[in-house]
């Protein structure tokens, strides 16, 4: 007999989730209607002790083969990404296995990826624990004589599953799970496929089936639409996950109170001090203080990281020939040339563009350059340029993509398809020629060389190409040496004087470039093409100032320590320059905000060539509709407050999980009246306050329904900024003040001023096809209270 204090008849009631303490009762319910009990695997049944699974990860970094092989957590999640997104250009599956993320840290030997994997399932050993509601509940439906099924969408295998759950279920347990079924071994997700697999394989209807997990899709709705019992298991009550997020937020930032400060207390070095003292800095310029006291330091560290790098290569017998990549590597050559007082290596216009263009000999070259592409960054039309498709070829592809029930999958198919290819290969190899020609020209390459690519960075794109291209067949070695970089797991050749998975140093590099087009092409005898200049004469003229500074800098820095005999440590120098670029990044001072507020990136100028690296005017818009300083450029976020820009800071260093109502938890109750031809009723909705005494609101549209907001209970005056209607996807009318009814309310503009208690204002609704949902977001600012 099953314990039950629940009546069943509440189960019946909320059939579409589930608490905790729901779980010993719901057999009561469905045991005389199904055969079968199918659970989730992580969430559901195992859980981890880590606040997320990424967590495990960090974990796994400090493992013993880990931490000698230097895998990061980053490296660790990139690579899954990367390993999705080649599975599903190749295969057109989304499913993996564990060590295909392996596979994808390419320096790394077959047996030295495979340990890792190991490691991982040891890690996920340690980490794991069985959830005992759903024990008892295998157990009881056991008792029942049910079948007891285990469906997990993960890139593990039957075997390996099992093995996991083995070491954490009681033994009677495991022998009572009847089959444990995962997506990889079947190529399909619970969301695409993997239910009806499995039905067929039990042989039995889907009504004989209850399941139960905690994806609101995978676990719910996809096996409710087949006809499975289905019921969404809930960990947590709403209010509980906002404390467990704001509890992971104060986890990350617990290392900031350590009170031994050992991971804190790192030293702060500043050789350059007495360079600051004896130089002659006035007239104090803009041009000073981000060439000379900002740039300076970071250049002539790099310099020095430089110099190193190739000294180190030149010990080890190998013939060195640097190269600084135009267009954005012309000051990094001009800086090496101060600090060792002699020209060091050549300048070269060599950009990704051409290098991915040229790669592509096989099918495997164009499927891992699509694999490579992030989800932001899928662009249909970006993508077909790259191939060097032909402008009608390409917008045929894309108009029968979108107008496709799959866009995304129809592309790749059409991508593939041999006339395509053919245009693809034919046109690489051309350009591919075209660019050997200007390399064995203008670089003198002999074999052997051991190349060295200068640049500012980031994941060393340009060298991972031009390696796969060029390295085997000109028999030379092609290695990156960067002032950042993100270090990725298939980048092993890749290295910087500063590491870090992001930074926002646009502005730094718009500052080291050279004053030229972009190349576009070379001609037959190799000698570049070039596009027109696209930045003005004024940002120009601004960089050759900031340039000739930070020049001034590394020449007096050389010339002050050469003569006070002083050495520094290549660390230190690291930790500074690393130091003067968050400075410049994130704590900009009133001049460089001013100094920088027209600068404009060539290859992101906006339709009418007018959009600049960051929009000072711009932020003050956004900071009223947005909780979250995240949406902003940094330098955005500096011009609207300190604030905003620390706290942005923290939540990118900590990769910390906050909810937009967790940034702030003052709310201005705002009565809303939804209303029709036939009834209307009321409710009352939290507006969250944002900034600048803004609140926002965002209310649920529905077709035939007038929305009012009763601003009349709580205020006298009020300004409406914006009324917007919108989707997930796009903005569907960016200003309804035309759809707007005052009622009792004078009308000023955007200020109104309420005659009453019951002053309103109704938004009458607009005729739309609802293929998803649509809301209505009202940005607005009280003014004056009511008494």
């Amino acid at each position: 007999m099953l314990n039950s204090t629940l009546p069943s008849t509440e189960i019946t009631q909320r059939k579409i989730q589930i608490s905790a303490r729901d779980i010993p009762h719901i057999l009561n319910e469905y045991a005389d209607k199904i055969k079968i009990l199918s659970l989730d695997c992580f969430d559901t049944l195992l859980w981890r002790k880590t606040a997320a699974p990424k967590d495990i990860f960090t974990l796994l970094a400090e493992r013993p083969l880990a931490k000698k092989l230097g895998v990061t957590a980053h490296q660790r999640i990139s690579a899954a990404a990367r390993a999705y997104r080649t599975k599903f250009v190749t295969k057109g599956s989304r499913q993996i296995h564990l060590k295909d993320i392996y596979r994808g840290f390419t320096s790394f030997t077959v047996a030295e990826q495979d340990a890792l994997a190991e490691e991982e399932i040891q890690t996920e050993i340690e980490m794991c624990f069985a959830f005992r509601p759903f024990v008892e509940l295998i157990r009881q439906a056991h008792q029942l004589g049910l079948k007891v099924i285990i469906v997990s969408d993960i890139y593990f295998s039957e075997i390996e599953l099992r093995h996991l759950l083995s070491h954490h279920l009681p033994d009677d347990v495991m022998t009572m799970i009847d089959e444990i079924v995962c997506s990889f071994d079947f190529n399909t997700s619970k969301s695409e496929g993997l239910f009806p697999l499995v039905l067929k394989k039990l042989n039995t209807p889907a009504s004989s089936v209850l399941h139960i997990g905690d994806h609101g899709n995978a676990d719910f709705q996809i096996p409710r639409q087949l006809g499975l019992h289905a019921l969404h298991f809930l960990q947590f009550d709403p209010k509980v996950v906002d404390f467990l997020r704001l509890q992971q937020t104060a986890s990350a930032l617990a290392v900031l109170a350590k009170t031994t400060h050992d991971a804190l207390a790192l030293p702060r070095f500043s050789p350059f001090r007495p360079i600051f003292s004896v130089a002659e800095l006035q007239p104090f310029t803009p041009e000073t203080l981000i060439g000379y006291m900002s740039f300076g330091p970071i250049l002539y560290a790099y310099a020095r990281f430089l110099m190193d790098e190739v000294d180190t290569l030149s010990r080890q017998g190998k013939r060195v020939k640097v190269f600084f990549l135009l267009r954005d590597a012309y000051l990094l050559s001009r800086a090496c040339e101060a600090y060792a007082g002699k020209p060091i290596g050549k300048l070269v216009r060599i950009r990704k563009f051409g290098a991915v263009a040229a790669s592509f000999k096989t099918i495997a070259d164009i499927d891992y350059y699509i694999s490579g592409i992030k989800p932001e960054y899928y662009h249909f039309n970006v993508i077909t340029e790259q191939l060097l498709l032909p402008t009608e070829l390409a917008s045929q592809i894309i108009a029968l993509a979108n107008n496709s029930s799959d866009p995304q999958m129809t592309f790749l198919q059409l991508i593939h398809q041999a006339n395509v290819l053919d245009v693809i290969f034919e046109n690489s190899a051309a350009y591919r020629e075209r660019l050997k020609r200007y390399l064995l020209k203008e670089m003198e390459l002999e074999e052997g060389d051991t190349v060295v690519l200068a640049d500012t960075g980031f994941i060393g794109v340009t060298q991972d190409y031009l390696t796969r291209t060029f390295q085997d067949e000109l028999k030379i070695e092609i290695i990156g040496r960067y002032v950042l970089a993100s270090h990725e797991p298939d980048r092993p050749a890749c290295k910087s004087l500063i590491t870090t998975t992001w930074c926002d140093h646009s502005l730094f590099e718009q500052s080291c470039t050279f004053k030229e087009g972009a190349v576009l092409d070379y001609q037959e005898n190799g000698d570049p093409l070039f596009d027109k200049i696209k930045l003005s004469h004024e940002q120009y003229k601004k960089v050759d100032a900031i340039q000739s500074e930070c020049i001034r800098f590394i020449r007096e820095a050389k010339t002050f320590f050469t003569e006070s005999n002083l050495t520094h440590d290549a660390t230190m120098l690291q930790a500074v320059a690393h130091a003067a670029l968050m400075r410049h990044v994130y704590l900009p001072l009133e001049e460089e905000l001013n100094y920088f507020k027209d600068f404009q990136h060539d290859k992101d100028m906006g339709f009418d060539l007018k959009k600049t690296v960051y929009n000072v005017n711009n932020a003050q818009e956004i900071i009223k509709k947005s909780h979250s300083p995240f949406r902003l450029n940094p330098y955005e976020a500096r011009a609207a407050s300190l604030d905003l820009t620390l706290s942005a800071m923290l939540q990118r260093t900590f990769q910390l999980d906050l909810a937009p109502h967790e940034m702030s938890v003052r709310v201005s109750p705002i009565k809303i009246i939804i209303a029709n031809n036939q009834e209307m009723t009321q409710q009352t909705q939290n507006a969250r306050h944002m900034h600048d005494e803004y609140f926002s609101l965002v209310l649920p549209y529905a077709n035939g329904l007038s929305m009012g907001l009763v601003f009349g209970e709580h205020y006298e005056w009020v300004q409406i900024e914006k009324i917007k209607l919108l989707n997930q996807i796009s903005v569907v009318a960016d200003d309804m003040k035309d759809h707007l009814i005052f009622n009792e309310i004078t009308n000023h503009g955007s200020l109104l001023q309420c005659q009453s208690r019951s002053s309103l204002v109704m938004i009458k609704p607009l005729s739309l096809q609802q293929a998803i949902p649509h809301y209505y977001h009202i940005i607005f600012r009280p003014l004056v209270l009511r008494k």
